[in-house]
């Protein structure tokens, strides 16, 4: 059986998007395996949505793999417990948003081990 993600069943979070509408912000970041298979940074929930272009590599020498890009809707994200503010407990603009290659190679969007997780994309780590 082979899966798309983010799957269609998912409740409006994330959307895979082809491209970035022109004269749109979007950020590129790169999920690597040597950075403890994640990557997370803060954003403002006023960037909403936000566009990001996702990529993955092993380490620092490895080949970029684009994983996907997506139009990220913060909110929902944060009322559904996927990003977390950026000082815990303190509602505010700044969230943190964190990806991370789990098991059989499909990234999420979680805020830490054992927390919800989104599945958004996957990789190819024999790549």
């Amino acid at each position: 059986m082979s899966y798309s993600y983010p799957l269609d069943s998912a409740p409006p979070l994330v959307e895979r998007v082809d491209r970035v509408p022109d004269g749109t912000r979007s950020r590129r970041w790169v999920l690597r395996d040597d950075n403890q298979r994640h990557y997370h940074g803060v954003v403002r929930l006023a960037e909403s949505p936000l566009y990001l272009e996702l990529w993955w590599k092993a380490d620092g020498r490895g080949r970029e793999q684009h994983v996907g890009t997506y139009r990220l809707y913060l909110a929902a994200l944060l009322e559904n417990r996927c990003i977390r503010y950026e000082n815990e407990g303190e509602p505010g603009d700044e969230v943190r948003l964190r990806f991370h290659r789990g098991d059989r190679s499909v990234v999420y969007i979680q805020t830490g081990d054992g927390a919800p997780a989104l599945a958004i994309g996957t990789v190819d780590v024999a790549d």
